[in-house]
């Protein structure tokens, strides 16, 4: 099933690239539903198809190369939901790496961040401890990042709006404490 769905891939994309190696060898400018205006260039070709194509082959090589990595780190995750059930870690952790998994699968980072910052309110509300547990550790992450930035920076404005992020940051430190 999944050979399937990458074979499907595969060949999307193979028609996406030879359409745009067709429009870059033929000077045509992308769509756009905007007008262009009168100061803007002329576009131009590459020097050959073979320039191209080398150039949208890179490209789809990174693709893979990242649809790749998202279904090793997948299998990984459901390993991890395996063992965790098996383990009895806390339901909290579980459908976060549940919800993970789910968003490299599908390749929709926006899908696990909207997610994970929904769990964490609302169980946050509902005073689980692992929630709260992961919160402090991001917040603690954040100000250790800020932190360093205010030693590195030097205009006297960016320090202060640092130190001001700084000092929210640790009052919600104590408040999750």
């Amino acid at each position: 099933m999944a050979l399937e769905a990458l074979k499907q891939y595969a060949e999307k994309q193979n028609q996406a690239t030879r359409a745009e190696i067709e429009r870059l060898t033929k000077k045509q400018a992308p769509r756009s539903r905007f007008k262009p205006r009168k100061d803007e260039g002329q576009y131009k070709t590459l020097a050959s198809n073979e320039s191209v194509t080398e150039a949208l082959q890179e490209r789809l090589a990174g693709t893979y190369q990242e649809h790749q990595e998202n279904i090793r780190r997948a299998k990984q995750l459901r390993a991890d939901i395996n063992k965790g059930l098996q383990a009895g870690e806390p339901i909290y952790r579980l459908l976060l790496t549940a919800i993970e998994c789910i968003s490299l699968m599908t390749g929709e980072k926006l899908f696990y961040d909207m997610n994970k910052e929904n769990l964490q309110t609302i169980y946050g509300i509902l005073g689980e401890p692992e929630a709260i547990e992961i919160e402090r550790q991001e917040v603690q992450q954040r100000l250790n990042n800020l932190k360093a930035a205010y030693e590195r920076e030097e205009a006297a404005d960016a320090k202060q709006r640092i130190k001001n992020a700084i000092k929210a940051h640790q009052d919600k430190l104590e408040q999750l404490q």
